[in-house]
């Protein structure tokens, strides 16, 4: 594997910002620009590469600001994996934060700073932003997180698709966060340990956040802070053959980890039910209707 990053060396108060590339030419420069136009500059930018086909890795050397390094994998070791490097990275360079964010975002010059300053202000172990679409960014994509049992006990988002309440506006600790843009005390990860690399992509964060929860430590949604979401842009949205595989694939491997025998079966028996629910709706084809069916044979067989 080619690692081809440079040491950097920021100060103890310093943020390390990770991002993990998969063929997002279309929209990299645009997350670029709002990182670079940031007013609290005391950070290092590590994008990681895996293996991207088109033109992401040339559009980012474009660039010729030293707080960016570029990794490039030469295969796709999966998001938790490239998670996990760019952890293992600023542990060895002892910044005091990492915020990883999807570079399918936008978001103003204020964001890196009102997130290190809002975690440390409430004493938090990490923090997330309130998440609208980018298309319309009066609406809600996420506004909050709750787990959901009859959703495959998966991570729901609050107020998804919702107009924003102005009212809503007081910081509250949660149990689970979209993965989309968290930040995190760098102690965290001394603690919790690293990202389940068998996920691959997907359900990463929520098992991240269960073992948060097991272990005590508080995580906060601050409505405040507003990030711009492109939704799923680089694995071909939610209908992909891609989303698919990995949605139900790791819904039933996170389960086998958290659950009881009997909570298992139930949750495999309720899962089944939704897939042939969408089938007789017209929902799905028969095509994706087998491929549901054989991801949550694989989630088994991990």
């Amino acid at each position: 594997m080619n690692l081809n990053i440079q040491q950097c060396k920021p100060t103890a108060s310093s943020l390390g910002v990770v991002t993990v590339i998969f063929n997002s030419e279309l929209f990299i420069e645009e997350f670029i620009d709002c990182c670079v136009a940031q007013k609290f500059d005391s950070f290092k930018l590590l994008m990681i590469d895996n293996n991207s086909s088109d033109g992401s890795v040339l559009s980012i050397q474009r660039y010729k600001d030293s707080r960016i390094e570029l990794v490039v994998n030469d295969r796709n070791v999966g998001y938790a994996e490239a998670c996990n490097q760019a952890i293992q990275s600023f542990q060895d360079v002892g910044v005091s934060d990492i915020l990883f964010i999807n570079n399918d975002t936008i978001f103003d010059d204020m964001l890196f700073f009102d997130l290190m300053h809002a975690r440390q202000e409430y004493d938090v172990d990490a923090i997330t932003p309130r998440i609208t679409y980018a298309s319309d960014p009066n609406r809600n994509w996420f506004a909050g997180g709750r787990f959901n049992y009859w959703r495959g006990f998966q991570g729901e988002h609050i107020g998804e698709g919702q107009l924003h309440n102005p009212g809503d506006n007081l910081p509250r600790l949660i149990p689970v966060a979209s993965g989309c843009c968290v930040l995190f005390s760098i102690d965290v990860f001394k603690e919790v340990g690293y990202f389940d690399p068998i996920f691959f992509v997907y359900s990463e964060d929520t098992d991240f956040f269960i073992r948060m929860h097991k272990g005590g430590k508080k995580l906060l949604y601050h409505p405040g802070i507003v990030l711009k979401h492109k939704i799923s842009l680089s694995t071909g949205g939610s209908q992909s053959d891609f989303s698919i595989r990995y949605h139900h694939r790791n819904q039933i491997y996170l389960i086998r980890k958290h659950l009881s025998s009997l909570a298992i079966l139930l949750q495999i028996i309720l899962i089944s039910c939704k897939i042939l629910f969408r089938l007789i709706l017209g929902m799905d084809t028969w095509r994706q209707c087998r491929l549901r069916i054989n991801a949550m044979i694989e989630g088994l067989n991990v």
